[in-house]
């Protein structure tokens, strides 16, 4: 039986490795807290500091009284410095894209100041862990003067984690800067943990392939400013396909009627398309080739898409047409109707014009053959080598009902292949499908549908730029803060990436508008941008530093110079410069 806590305050030294090579060596006084389960920092004061190079601790000048002013001697000059460089690119960001402004007008200050303060280091530091920031915060200014420590932004996650009108609000500011009828990529992933105190962490699809459980993470990405609008999760056994609903619910409820819905096909149903069309939301979705109602206008269609009238202009490899068809939809009433009679719960038919858009891809074709007939190798083998067909996944099962002939003599099976069943799915290699209300040109459809990958590169900046790849807390609550502090850093990364993607472009433009020395720096800068990552270029601006300088007779402030490329850089993004 463990030991009872003694409720003693235990004081430690703790050595601090400074940036510069001092050590600070502070004395933190700390004692368990039964609740929380974990050591509570009372207090933390420096005592001495060890020098680099050093081995001797040296005592350091005491803490000046609270609104003390120190009076410089006559002659001398007081100074401090700090890194500014990037944290003005940072705070630039925060104030020019909004997000600053939609997270103080949905909650109190402090607290504003608070998810700000995290949100900035999780973006400035390329999503190190939340404990590094102790430290980070003495050399990099955040709005929350008073610094974060371990037990505020883990109080800070478990008030804001139930907190659906602070989120909610959030959400609501980021709506209000869509464009109208704004192309809304919906998409999901999946976020792995070891923790049993997760209650949404189920075992279902994981797209990490890691065995663990997971929580699935859905997010809507404003296609057109590439800008992250809302989030939500559920547990990681649910499918996709039952999250459309949900996702109308809260685009409603944060009054966006007008957007245009792109999916990938694991949210393709019936059901789906029927909810958003008698909600009014227009869509563009890709679909399965083997629904009942498009194999045979795939079958129909076929020579026209060998034309060179079908070439997608700006992807030569892809053939498309489009179909358009009267479709019958299901809907299931929601209310009962007393002058017709119907009741609540009954299911009635309309029709929609629906834009089938059928595409051909001749590289496409190849890549799904040979993953055809891998994939049906790959069962053959785990057959042969005695793994029984009813162990197999429902799937998997599926193919070999489909595509195999089983015999078997005594403990031995061997397998052959139905090839006229082979040939019929060889037949439709290389074609894929999109559906839309609204896009009446399949390749206008395309480009939307392919526009959603950027929601990708968004999951991908979650799970590496915002250390969102392990939940790293205890309850749900908990976890539902943390997400939404991680969110806000990766509207703070989105936004400064896609600047960067506007800015290339526009310079080293032969127009006759700049000068020849213009036009090599223009250059320059743009080089330095195509090889350098996002991060990199963040991380570059933070040897900056701020120097304050004060005497008696004068007060003067002056930055590191920074170079002409440097300097077009910052004029670009719209920093004012001294």
């Amino acid at each position: 039986m463990p030991a009872k806590p003694s409720g003693e305050i235990k004081t430690k030294i703790i050595p601090v490795p400074q940036k510069n090579g001092d050590i600070y060596l502070m004395e933190r006084k700390t004692q368990y807290d039964p609740v929380k389960k974990y050591n509570r920092v009372i207090s933390s004061k420096l005592v001495s500091k060890i020098p680099k190079g050093e081995k001797d601790p040296v005592p350091t000048r005491p803490k000046a009284p609270k609104g003390h002013k120190s009076e410089p001697k006559s002659g001398k000059l007081s100074a401090s410095r700090i890194r500014v460089g990037m944290m003005d690119i940072v705070d630039h960001i925060g104030t020019v894209s909004g997000i600053d402004a939609a997270v103080y007008a949905s909650t109190d200050l402090g607290t504003a100041q608070k998810i700000i303060s995290i949100a900035r280091y999780l973006f400035a530091s390329n999503g190190q862990t939340l404990p590094g920031i102790q430290t980070w915060q003495f050399t990099h200014p955040l709005p929350y003067a008073s610094g974060i420590s371990e037990d505020i932004y883990h109080d800070l996650f478990n008030r804001i984690g139930p907190d659906e009108s602070l989120q909610q609000n959030f959400f609501k500011e980021r709506c209000s800067l869509l464009e109208g009828n704004d192309a809304i990529a919906y998409d999901s992933t999946t976020i792995s943990t070891y923790s049993e105190n997760q209650i949404d962490a189920r075992y279902g699809f994981n797209k990490s392939k890691d065995g663990l459980k997971t929580i699935k993470l859905l997010t809507l990405y404003s296609i057109n400013s590439r800008q992250p609008i809302a989030f939500t999760k559920q547990p990681g056994n649910l499918s996709d396909v039952t999250a459309i609903e949900n996702a109308l619910n809260q685009l409603s409820a944060l009054g966006v009627t007008d957007a245009e819905i792109v999916t990938d096909n694991g949210y393709y149903s019936e059901p789906n398309l029927s909810e958003m069309l008698q909600r009014g939301f227009d869509f563009v979705t890709l679909a399965k080739t083997n629904l009942t109602w498009i194999r045979p206008e795939i079958d129909k269609h076929m020579d026209d898409l060998s034309t060179i009238q079908s070439v997608c202009p700006f992807d030569i490899t892809t053939h498309g047409i489009t179909v358009m068809l009267m479709h019958e939809f299901d809907k299931v009433r929601k209310y009962a109707n007393h002058k017709t009679g119907a009741e609540k719960g009954s299911t009635e038919t309309f029709k929609r014009r629906i834009y089938l858009h059928i595409y051909f891809n001749a590289t496409r074709q190849s890549e799904d053959r040979v993953a055809f007939e891998n994939d049906l190798y790959e069962l053959k083998s785990l057959i042969e080598n005695g793994t029984p067909v009813n162990e197999l996944p429902e799937n998997s099962q599926n193919k070999v009902e489909k595509y195999m002939k089983l015999r078997t003599w005594g403990n031995k099976t061997t397998v052959t292949f139905k090839d006229k069943a082979c040939q019929g799915a060889y037949k439709y290699h290389g074609y894929f499908c999109i559906v839309s209300n609204k896009e009446k040109d399949c390749f206008e459809a395309l480009r939307k549908y392919r526009s959603r990958e950027t929601i990708e590169s968004f999951f991908e900046s979650d799970k590496q730029r915002a250390d969102g790849a392990r939940t790293r807390v205890w309850g749900s609550d908990t976890l539902r803060g943390r997400m939404f502090v991680q969110f806000v850093a990766l509207c703070y990364y989105e936004y400064f990436s896609n600047q960067l993607r506007l800015m290339k472009p526009t310079l080293g433009l032969r127009d006759g508008n700049l000068t020849q020395r213009e036009l090599e720096v223009e250059d320059k800068l743009k080089s330095w941008m195509n090889n350098t990552p996002v991060y990199l270029q963040l991380q570059w601006f933070d040897t900056v530093e701020e120097v304050k300088i004060s005497s008696e007779l004068r007060s003067k402030r002056w930055n590191t110079e920074v170079t002409e490329r440097d300097r077009l850089y910052l004029t670009k993004l719209g920093i004012d410069l001294p």
